[in-house]
């Protein structure tokens, strides 16, 4: 059965009652799902504080960009050859150990990290390992989201699950591991991962998981026998729907552009604003406070359709990188207003840095209307059984895709200047909106043509995009074909 067929079978019903919706945090009263955030969350900012704190070591050895795009490749390069196994893996143990594993292992390559991070060479083999563990993390914890709530509860659950995902990156790379390192250095840094992670692991042990309803088919055999087999039948039935290869594409974009960004700060502080690299926890903030505030009110959004949500993300996204690289240009516009010196004594910092934190704001808003719609399109088309495999693929696909984008800017920012290469980026972006604005519009197209004569009763969500269509009693029959 295809994931489209599948579909059919249980329609996608878009609930009304927003305010309902809204109070998303209500799902961290099952102590189970609090368990998990809370694991997440821990993990995720002790993940995002340690790359921020070796990208400083790293930069601080060598002085150039293309090495810390090395030290990026290393944290994501072990996923292309071991993501099939993280599938297979995750689809024939429980998912909840697996958490407690990866925890334990990457805190122990916090210690290790503390012990021999004199030479960029031992940091890329520990890197690697570390990345390796850390690999089953994320599948796992996506994997576990529809079996701890209802079907009707994913769009909050996962607008949770992104708003610790934004959270954890904000609190990692822009307030712990700045604060961290000015303070106790890059060792105290080192120490503090270590315990974030050990807390992460309790918090996940914490977990058991009891699936309600009938048991999932599970692959059967032995785990690695089978490997080919089973991420055969996990791409075919992944590809059969163009609304999950859409999704699957939005995600890869999301992700991609955190690695890029965490790339490029700290040239862009450097070369375009002028201030250390270590400034970023203030310059960029508004960055995850706009992601916040996107995260609160996104299930407002999806009222729209999930692909439109996207859509309107990236176009948003595009425009916000395009206005960072002309920030120098908008500045020098801005000095001619009168009452502008005065301001930027008044705030203490430069027009420069001003104009980028305004930029910022509207940028993570935009960037938090990205995973959860399309991370939604996924869970409600993957079958039970193959969620390790799907979710794993989803990793696979982006880190693979990443690696000529991070080696092209990691090369690009030693030869030409940050902004062009923003703009580069804001293109990709932009493209990629397009191409969702085209399936929206194909769906809407369907939509239409599907659509029964007669006086309307019900209303029903169709498809990734979110088109309303109207029946005269019940469903449409092809509502539910995507």
């Amino acid at each position: 059965m295809s994931l489209r067929d599948e579909a059919q079978d249980q329609p996608v019903r878009f609930e009304p009652n927003v305010r309902e919706v809204m109070r998303s945090r209500a799902l961290l009263r099952d102590p189970r799902f609090a368990s998990l955030c809370l694991s997440h969350g821990l993990a995720l900012t002790a993940q995002n504080a340690l790359l921020f704190t070796l990208l400083v070591v790293v930069f601080k050895i060598t002085g150039n960009s293309l090495t810390t795009s090395v030290l990026v490749l290393c944290f994501i390069l072990p996923s292309i050859p071991m993501g099939f196994i993280v599938g297979v893996v995750l689809d024939r143990t429980k998912k909840e150990t697996v958490l407690v594993v990866t925890s334990l292992v990457r805190a122990l390559g916090c210690i290790l990290f503390l012990l021999f991070h004199g030479e960029v060479w031992t940091i890329y083999l520990i890197t690697i390992g570390h990345a390796t563990a850390g690999l089953f993390f994320n599948p796992a914890v996506i994997s576990l989201i529809p079996t701890l709530v209802s079907r009707d509860r994913l769009v909050p659950a996962n607008s949770l699950y992104n708003f610790t995902l934004t959270a954890a990156q904000l609190a990692g790379i822009v307030f712990l591991a700045p604060t961290i390192i000015k303070t106790l250095g890059a060792d105290g840094m080192f120490i503090i991962a270590a315990v974030m992670f050990l807390s992460s692991a309790a918090l996940a042990s914490r977990l058991h998981i009891v699936e309600e309803g009938p048991e999932p088919r599970l692959p059967q055999g032995p785990i690695f026998g089978g490997l080919p087999t089973d991420f055969r039948e996990s791409w075919q039935m992944l590809f059969s729907d163009r609304y999950s290869v859409l999704a699957l594409v939005q995600l890869i974009i999301s992700s991609t552009l955190v690695l890029l960004f965490s790339i490029l700060i700290p040239r862009y502080m450097q070369d375009v604003i002028g201030v250390p690299p270590e400034s970023a926890a203030f310059v960029f903030a508004p960055t995850g406070i706009g992601a916040l505030v996107g995260l609160r009110f996104l299930p407002w959004f999806t009222k729209m359709g999930k692909n439109r949500v996207v859509i309107i993300g990236l176009t948003g996204i595009a425009v916000c990188l395009v206005l960072l690289a002309l920030v120098e240009p908008l500045a020098e516009l801005t000095e001619q207003a009168p009452g502008t010196d005065w301001l930027a004594l008044q705030l203490r910092f430069s027009l420069l840095q001003g104009l980028t934190m305004l930029i910022a704001g509207p940028m993570g808003f935009c960037y938090a209307l990205l995973n959860a719609p399309a991370q939604t399109v996924l869970h409600e088309r993957a079958p039970p059984e193959m969620r390790g495999r799907i979710f794993a693929t989803q990793v696979v696909s982006a880190n693979f895709i990443s690696l000529l984008p991070l080696l092209v800017i990691g090369a690009a920012t030693d030869l030409v200047k940050v902004p062009a290469v923003l703009v580069m980026i804001a293109a990709v972006v932009a493209g990629v909106a397009f191409l969702s604005a085209r399936v929206a519009a194909r769906e809407e197209q369907e939509a239409e043509e599907r659509q029964p004569r007669g006086p309307p009763r019900e209303r029903q969500e169709v498809g990734a995009g979110g088109r309303f269509t109207e029946s005269e009693s019940g469903p449409d029959p092809g509502a539910g074909e995507l």
